[in-house]
């Protein structure tokens, strides 16, 4: 497994070495309070207190609120290898799963830890870290699909990859289920039996 390689708006490490079981214990504490309460009411201040270290400690890794709740995320992500089974089916598959498994560390029956991620301040953070860094993914295994010949060219590689995401993070964060890898099997069925065209002018998300 390939990890999310840093924290966003992390600083960098100067002077004294960084206590890694520290690090670790923040980022645990902050889960639970950003799972409980939201970005809104999420509090350095009690994150602080929780962890048992001082304000100094968590602003030295993460210079303000956003840049912490940012590293939170990433920690419970993780890029993934570029799944090459030979077959498209299964590596939408394997990209689908990661990225439902990349969500597993967030109390999704609350509905707020994840939602960080759509905050202004936050997004910016995680989205060349995270984001795109899945999506350039998911395109590369598209392609190789193309160049196999189990899709065509003028193929919307975008749609797809937002249609699975899209149903993950509805089922996680909105209903709080998982899906089962057969109804995945289902939904990229469908897409490859009639894949989405390309449409002149379109400009894929990130």
């Amino acid at each position: 497994m390939v990890p999310v390689s840093h924290h966003p708006g992390r600083k960098e490490r100067t002077g004294r070495p960084v206590d890694d079981e520290l690090t670790a214990r923040i980022l645990e504490v902050g889960t639970e309070l950003l799972n409980r309460n939201g970005f809104a009411a999420f509090n350095v201040e009690e994150v602080a207190r929780q962890a048992g270290c001082g304000k100094a400690a968590i602003y030295r890794r993460y210079p303000r609120k956003a840049a912490l709740a940012a590293a939170i995320i990433e920690s419970h992500a993780v890029i993934g290898e570029l799944p090459n089974s030979g077959s498209l089916r299964e590596d939408l598959l394997a990209h689908a799963l990661q990225n439902q498994s990349n969500q597993e560390g967030f109390d999704f029956s609350s509905g707020h830890g994840m939602q960080a991620i759509f905050e202004p301040e936050v997004y910016p953070l995680v989205r060349d870290s995270l984001i795109r860094r899945r999506r350039e993914r998911g395109r590369a295994l598209i392609a190789r699909g193309i160049e196999r010949g189990e899709l065509g060219a003028n193929v919307e590689p975008d749609i797809i990859l937002d249609t699975l995401a899209g149903l993950t993070m509805y089922r996680q964060m909105v209903k709080g289920t998982q899906i089962d890898p057969r109804h995945y099997l289902d939904v990229i069925d469908a897409l490859l039996a009639q894949p989405p065209r390309s449409i002149a002018g379109d400009e894929g998300e990130h």
